[in-house]
Protein backbone atom coordinates (compact mmCIF):
# COMPACT_ATOMS: atom_id res chain seq x y z
CA UNK A 1 0.00 0.00 0.00
CA UNK A 2 1.13 3.84 -0.52
CA UNK A 3 2.26 5.48 1.87
CA UNK A 4 0.10 8.54 2.90
CA UNK A 5 1.39 11.68 4.32
CA UNK A 6 -0.08 14.22 6.78
CA UNK A 7 -0.77 16.49 4.24
CA UNK A 8 -2.41 14.06 1.70
CA UNK A 9 -5.15 13.10 4.70
CA UNK A 10 -5.41 16.52 6.38
CA UNK A 11 -6.47 18.17 3.02
CA UNK A 12 -8.65 15.01 2.02
CA UNK A 13 -10.17 15.96 6.02
CA UNK A 14 -10.65 19.56 4.66
CA UNK A 15 -12.26 18.35 1.35
CA UNK A 16 -14.71 16.35 2.89
CA UNK A 17 -15.41 19.29 6.02
CA UNK A 18 -15.95 22.17 2.62
CA UNK A 19 -18.10 19.99 0.68
CA UNK A 20 -20.60 19.56 3.22
CA UNK A 21 -22.72 22.49 5.08
CA UNK A 22 -23.23 20.82 8.30
CA UNK A 23 -21.94 17.79 9.48
CA UNK A 24 -23.37 16.30 12.26
CA UNK A 25 -21.53 13.14 13.29
CA UNK A 26 -17.56 13.76 13.21
CA UNK A 27 -17.54 9.94 12.07
CA UNK A 28 -18.95 11.19 8.73
CA UNK A 29 -15.58 13.51 8.58
CA UNK A 30 -12.95 10.86 9.73
CA UNK A 31 -14.43 7.63 8.45
CA UNK A 32 -12.67 7.49 5.07
CA UNK A 33 -9.22 7.81 6.56
CA UNK A 34 -9.00 6.40 9.36
CA UNK A 35 -8.11 2.76 8.68
CA UNK A 36 -5.36 4.68 6.36
CA UNK A 37 -3.35 6.64 9.18
CA UNK A 38 0.11 5.94 9.94
CA UNK A 39 1.70 4.65 13.39
CA UNK A 40 2.71 8.19 14.13
CA UNK A 41 -0.78 9.42 13.54
CA UNK A 42 -3.27 10.18 16.42
CA UNK A 43 -6.83 10.99 15.59
CA UNK A 44 -9.03 12.23 18.41
CA UNK A 45 -12.68 14.15 18.59
CA UNK A 46 -12.86 16.65 21.36
CA UNK A 47 -16.10 17.17 23.04
CA UNK A 48 -17.54 19.20 25.43
CA UNK A 49 -20.98 21.19 26.39
CA UNK A 50 -21.52 24.21 24.43
CA UNK A 51 -20.70 27.29 25.93
CA UNK A 52 -18.45 25.26 28.62
CA UNK A 53 -15.33 24.27 26.77
CA UNK A 54 -13.59 24.12 29.65
CA UNK A 55 -15.57 21.05 30.11
CA UNK A 56 -13.90 19.09 27.15
CA UNK A 57 -13.34 16.01 27.22
CA UNK A 58 -10.43 14.04 24.81
CA UNK A 59 -11.79 10.30 22.87
CA UNK A 60 -9.01 8.79 21.22
CA UNK A 61 -10.32 7.47 18.20
CA UNK A 62 -6.49 6.20 16.52
CA UNK A 63 -3.66 5.90 18.76
CA UNK A 64 0.36 7.01 18.24
CA UNK A 65 1.54 3.37 18.50
CA UNK A 66 5.35 3.94 17.71
CA UNK A 67 7.26 2.35 19.99
CA UNK A 68 9.65 4.43 22.81
CA UNK A 69 12.46 3.43 25.27
CA UNK A 70 11.44 6.56 27.42
CA UNK A 71 9.16 5.26 29.95
CA UNK A 72 8.27 8.90 31.37
CA UNK A 73 6.79 10.47 28.21
CA UNK A 74 3.57 11.68 29.68
CA UNK A 75 0.56 10.33 27.51
CA UNK A 76 -0.65 14.22 26.11
CA UNK A 77 2.72 13.94 24.46
CA UNK A 78 1.96 11.27 22.86
CA UNK A 79 -1.67 10.84 21.93
CA UNK A 80 -3.50 13.77 23.18
CA UNK A 81 -2.45 16.48 20.42
CA UNK A 82 -5.17 19.29 21.48
CA UNK A 83 -3.69 19.38 24.96
CA UNK A 84 -1.17 21.65 26.25
CA UNK A 85 1.24 20.25 29.07
CA UNK A 86 -0.72 21.88 31.76
CA UNK A 87 -3.76 19.76 30.35
CA UNK A 88 -5.45 22.83 28.32
CA UNK A 89 -6.30 23.12 25.28
CA UNK A 90 -4.59 24.22 22.48
CA UNK A 91 -4.74 27.33 21.28
CA UNK A 92 -5.60 26.23 18.03
CA UNK A 93 -8.25 24.28 18.32
CA UNK A 94 -9.87 26.74 20.93
CA UNK A 95 -9.12 29.16 17.86
CA UNK A 96 -10.99 26.74 15.08
CA UNK A 97 -13.68 26.54 17.95
CA UNK A 98 -14.22 29.53 18.03
CA UNK A 99 -14.12 30.83 14.33
CA UNK A 100 -15.77 27.23 12.87
CA UNK A 101 -13.01 26.97 10.54
CA UNK A 102 -9.94 24.83 10.56
CA UNK A 103 -7.05 25.52 11.97
CA UNK A 104 -3.34 23.76 10.88
CA UNK A 105 -0.36 24.51 12.55
CA UNK A 106 3.13 22.71 13.20
CA UNK A 107 4.93 23.33 16.36
CA UNK A 108 6.86 21.87 19.03
CA UNK A 109 6.37 21.39 22.50
CA UNK A 110 8.40 20.85 25.86
CA UNK A 111 7.58 19.51 28.61
CA UNK A 112 10.38 19.49 30.90
CA UNK A 113 12.86 17.34 28.96
CA UNK A 114 11.39 16.09 26.70
CA UNK A 115 10.02 17.23 23.24
CA UNK A 116 7.60 16.51 20.78
CA UNK A 117 7.23 17.71 17.17
CA UNK A 118 4.00 17.52 15.35
CA UNK A 119 1.34 18.86 12.80
CA UNK A 120 -2.10 19.57 13.86
CA UNK A 121 -5.24 19.78 12.09
CA UNK A 122 -8.96 21.01 13.93
CA UNK A 123 -11.82 20.92 12.53
CA UNK A 124 -14.76 22.10 14.24
CA UNK A 125 -18.08 21.19 13.64
CA UNK A 126 -19.27 24.20 11.52
CA UNK A 127 -22.57 25.63 12.98
CA UNK A 128 -22.99 26.09 16.80
CA UNK A 129 -25.57 23.75 17.87
CA UNK A 130 -27.62 22.91 21.69
CA UNK A 131 -26.30 20.56 23.61
CA UNK A 132 -22.72 18.40 23.32
CA UNK A 133 -20.73 19.99 20.56
CA UNK A 134 -17.60 18.59 18.87
CA UNK A 135 -13.93 19.48 17.18
CA UNK A 136 -12.02 16.27 15.22
CA UNK A 137 -8.16 16.54 15.48
CA UNK A 138 -5.63 14.69 13.31
CA UNK A 139 -1.94 15.09 13.98
CA UNK A 140 1.56 13.54 13.17
CA UNK A 141 3.95 13.18 15.52
CA UNK A 142 7.29 13.35 13.70
CA UNK A 143 9.15 13.04 16.87
CA UNK A 144 9.41 12.51 20.48
CA UNK A 145 13.05 13.33 22.31
CA UNK A 146 15.39 14.19 25.07
CA UNK A 147 16.07 17.44 25.66
CA UNK A 148 19.13 19.22 27.35
CA UNK A 149 19.50 22.77 27.45
CA UNK A 150 23.44 23.98 26.50
CA UNK A 151 24.91 25.80 29.01
CA UNK A 152 25.36 29.39 27.71
CA UNK A 153 28.67 29.14 28.46
CA UNK A 154 29.85 27.07 25.29
CA UNK A 155 32.22 28.69 23.29
CA UNK A 156 32.40 29.01 19.61
CA UNK A 157 33.75 25.68 18.56
CA UNK A 158 31.76 23.80 20.65
CA UNK A 159 28.67 25.08 18.88
CA UNK A 160 30.72 24.96 15.86
CA UNK A 161 31.04 21.60 16.50
CA UNK A 162 27.29 20.97 17.59
CA UNK A 163 25.75 22.49 14.17
CA UNK A 164 28.25 20.27 12.45
CA UNK A 165 27.40 16.87 13.90
CA UNK A 166 23.67 17.90 13.11
CA UNK A 167 24.73 18.35 9.88
CA UNK A 168 25.97 14.66 9.34
CA UNK A 169 29.72 15.75 9.24
CA UNK A 170 32.53 13.11 10.25
CA UNK A 171 35.15 14.21 13.04
CA UNK A 172 37.73 14.51 10.68
CA UNK A 173 35.76 16.85 8.23
CA UNK A 174 34.71 18.72 11.54
CA UNK A 175 38.21 19.27 12.44
CA UNK A 176 38.93 20.41 9.01
CA UNK A 177 36.06 23.26 9.25
CA UNK A 178 37.06 23.91 12.94
CA UNK A 179 40.97 23.71 12.00
CA UNK A 180 41.21 21.81 14.77
CA UNK A 181 42.49 17.82 14.84
CA UNK A 182 39.99 14.87 14.43
CA UNK A 183 41.51 13.94 18.22
CA UNK A 184 40.82 16.94 19.64
CA UNK A 185 37.03 17.43 18.19
CA UNK A 186 36.62 13.92 19.69
CA UNK A 187 37.86 15.21 23.33
CA UNK A 188 35.15 18.44 23.04
CA UNK A 189 32.59 15.99 21.60
CA UNK A 190 33.08 13.47 24.52
CA UNK A 191 32.40 16.67 26.51
CA UNK A 192 29.41 17.53 25.18
CA UNK A 193 27.87 14.30 25.75
CA UNK A 194 28.22 14.47 29.22
CA UNK A 195 26.52 18.15 29.63
CA UNK A 196 23.48 16.55 27.76
CA UNK A 197 23.72 13.20 29.90
CA UNK A 198 23.55 12.09 26.16
CA UNK A 199 24.73 8.07 25.75
CA UNK A 200 25.82 8.19 21.94
CA UNK A 201 27.12 10.55 19.49
CA UNK A 202 22.79 10.26 17.82
CA UNK A 203 21.50 11.02 21.54
CA UNK A 204 23.96 13.89 21.73
CA UNK A 205 22.26 15.64 18.29
CA UNK A 206 18.91 14.52 19.76
CA UNK A 207 18.95 16.29 23.18
CA UNK A 208 20.40 19.70 21.77
CA UNK A 209 18.13 20.62 18.61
Amino acid sequence: MRFISFGELAQQLIDVWISRDNVEDPLSLYQGVRDRLATNMVLAVINFPVGRLSEFRVNVVRDYSIPTSYEDVPELLKTRLPLLPRGHLHPSVEKAIATRRPSLIAETVRHGDLQTNFEMLALPHQLERPGVDWCLVFGVIHYLLKSAPLRKDLDDIDLAILQLLREGLQMRQIGLRVELSPRTVEHRVERLKGLANARTLHDLVARTL
